[in-house]
């Protein structure tokens, strides 16, 4: 059971909040992969895409333009996949299509990998696909957890404000509240040492299998358990 730096339950009895957190350290290692392997882009953090499209349209030396955009374009067709899927099992619940969103983004990443594995690694048009997978996968998962609103953990789409709010509350109750989403954010920095020590020792293939497998693993242990 993880607890925070107060001693009290991060997660408490509900297993959501865990896997979250779970996701978060795989969401720091994809972004890692992909910053190292894809040529300087982004999965999970939009923001990140922009700047570098900016330094690419700049023309700053080893940025270019076609892997942030195919990150947006990708990340707004998980977005809407997962906006579908929602509707399509809106009678049971956010946190019953929750299980369905992993089990999406388990197949995203399966065929992520296999492509990986099969493409040359120099393909322009296979680092785009992989990439295109890549952020529909996570735009799926981001969609579907800021559709659950779990509290405290919905900084993982703003860091920047929760940094903020850590600091301006500290010393206050809300303060104290703060603890778990400096676990995210730490979270997310740990997943992308994790994938950068990866991407150094085994490079992209055997990155993305590891990740890969952590997610397939958070997605068996989501659908056995009971979600509230």
């Amino acid at each position: 059971m993880l607890r925070t730096w107060s001693g009290r339950t991060l997660v408490g009895s509900d297993p959501l909040p865990s896997a979250i957190v779970a996701l978060t350290v795989v969401g720091g290692m994809v972004d890692a992969i992909s910053f190292l392997g894809l040529g300087k882009v982004f999965i999970g953090m939009m923001t990140g895409n922009v700047i570098v499209l900016g330094f690419a349209f700049g023309g700053v030396p080893g940025f270019s333009e076609p892997g942030p955009l195919v990150a947006i374009v990708g990340f707004v067709a998980g977005i809407l996949l997962a906006g579908c899927g929602e509707r399509l099992t809106s009678r049971r619940g956010r946190r019953h299509w929750f299980r369905h969103a992993l089990v999406v983004e388990v197949a995203f990443l399966v065929a992520t990998t296999a492509l990986a594995w099969i493409a040359p690694d120099t393909s322009p048009l296979a680092r785009d696909t992989i990439t295109a997978l890549l952020a529909t996968a996570m735009g799926v998962r981001c969609a579907t957890i800021r559709g659950l609103a779990v509290p405290d953990l919905v900084v993982t789409f703003g860091l920047t404000g929760a940094l903020i709010g850590l600091v301006q509350d500290s010393g206050t109750a809300a303060g104290r509240q703060s603890a778990r989403r400096l676990g995210v954010v730490l979270a997310l920095g740990l997943g992308a040492a994790f994938g950068a020590l990866l991407m150094e020792h085994v490079g992209l293939r055997w990155s993305l299998l590891s990740a890969t497998a952590m997610v397939g693993t958070i997605a068996v242990a989501v659908r056995g358990s009971e979600l509230p």
